[in-house]
Formats: structure tokens, C-alpha cells, sequence
């Protein structure tokens, strides 16, 4: 399994502009910030909600 801060940084440098939101919403609203990050890409990606979608089927 991936170490959280890992996949933190990664996420900082392939999609900076996602994570800079994705920290003001978990700022803003309490939540934490992967699924922020989440949240903001798939609004930002809407092709890539299709993943977001299978991570939460795996889950289930």
C-alpha cells in the first residue's frame, strides 16, 4: 500500500492547481484532504470521475 504523505506529494507535483484547492475546501469545509482532492478533480476532470467511481466500488 501507498504511503499517504507519498501520494500527498506526487498529487503537489503532477497536479498543483488541484491540490492548492483541495487544501482551501479542506480548509474551508472540515474535510480531509484526499477527499477534497478527490472532490475537486472530478469537478475539474470530469473524464476521471470513472475512477473515482471504481475506487469506491473496490471499497465497498
Amino acid at each position: 500500500m501507498t504511503n499517504p504523505q507519498d501520494l500527498r506529494r506526487k498529487r503537489w507535483l503532477f497536479a498543483p492547481i488541484t491540490s492548492w484547492q483541495a487544501r482551501r475546501l479542506a480548509k474551508t469545509t472540515g474535510m480531509d484532504h484526499d477527499t477534497a482532492w478527490q472532490e475537486i478533480r472530478t469537478v475539474t476532470h470530469p473524464d476521471e470521475a470513472v475512477y473515482k467511481r471504481r475506487e469506491q466500488s473496490e471499497g465497498s
